[in-house]
This record gives structure tokens, sequence and C-alpha cells, in this order.
């Protein structure tokens, strides 16, 4: 398979991994900042054809931006890890309570304000797979079946948000009385 690394960071002798990585010729572009300036992410992202499958992580200035050229060409795949939740806008609708219906055992758990639905399953003995609890990590992702969802997670993107197909339970809410979850 054919494949390239961008590394970047702010000084060549603050970078970890660079002898294991040197193993790897000219896929590894190594690009600290005081040599080469910011990484050149629209030149990137250009040379990138329909099917190819760009991975990022990094700070979220990085990140945002990589999704910002990423929207502007509608090519491949993009994958972003954050290692910290991504800002988030206001919330659209009061955090107030809403039911939770598993559809599995037609179960309604009251989810009350402030409260994340994994919390609120968790107290009647209902677990979710999780991890970071922050929306970072999409361990807890679940299929909604039925309602509005108030997505609040740095995982999904817009196109998949704007589906409602799925969430994370741990950071994510209804704008609806209730949601139907896959559980």
């Amino acid at each position: 398979m054919d494949w390239a690394l961008y590394y970047g960071g702010r000084w060549r002798e603050r970078m970890v991994f660079l002898a294991e990585l040197g193993d790897h010729g000219e896929r590894v572009r190594v690009r600290p900042e005081d040599e080469h300036g910011l990484l050149p992410l629209a030149e990137i992202l250009d040379a990138a054809g329909p099917r190819t499958a760009v991975y990022a992580c990094g700070p979220e200035p990085l990140l945002a931006a990589v999704e910002r050229l990423w929207g502007e060409r509608s090519v491949g795949t993009l994958h972003i890890e954050r290692f910290q939740p991504r800002p988030q806008k206001p919330a659209a609708v009061p955090d107030d309570g809403f039911d939770v219906r598993v559809a599995s055992t037609g179960r309604t758990v009251r989810v009350g304000p402030g409260q994340s639905i994994m919390d609120a399953l968790g107290s009647v003995g209902i677990e979710v797979p999780a991890s970071c609890r922050e929306g970072t990590c999409a361990s807890c992702e679940t299929t909604v079946l039925d309602g509005e969802v108030e997505h609040r997670d740095s995982v999904l993107s817009d196109e998949e948000r704007a589906t409602g197909a799925t969430m994370m339970l741990c950071v994510s809410r209804a704008t609806s009385p209730q949601l139907v979850l896959d559980l």
C-alpha cells in the first residue's frame, strides 16, 4: 500500500520517534516548524487522490485547519484523532431532562438535567462500554433508532451528525422528549 507520513513539530530536538521513523525512508517527511515553517496542509491535501484516507492527530488548531481544508475538497476520507474535546458551540436547547428507551428491553430511563445518558443508564444497571467520557474516543457510540440528538462529541463529522443515526452517550443529549437507542 502506498502511504506517506507528514510529521510536524515545533523543534526537531523535541520530536519523538525520529530514529524509528527514519527506517521508512522517503515515506516519512519530517517538518519541524523552526526549519520549514508550518506543515503545508493545503499542498498535502491537494495531493490526496479520490481514494485516499487521511489520518490526522495533533493540537486543535491543526485539526481544525485540516477539517476546514478537507471540507473544500470532497475526496477520500478523513479520520481525526483528538486527545481532548473539540471546543463546543453553546447548547441549542436547555439542558433539561429527557427519557431514553432501551430498544432491546423496552425499559425507559430518565436522564436528568446535566446528567449523561451513560450515567443514567449505569444508575439502573445498564452498562455501556466507555473510555474517555469526553466524546473523543467513540467507544460509547450507539445507534439512535428514534428521537433527535444534540451532538456534543468530537468524533462525528457534520454529515454524520446531520443523519442522527448514532451518538456518543457520554456527552450528547436529546433535543426531543425521548430517544430510542439500539441497546
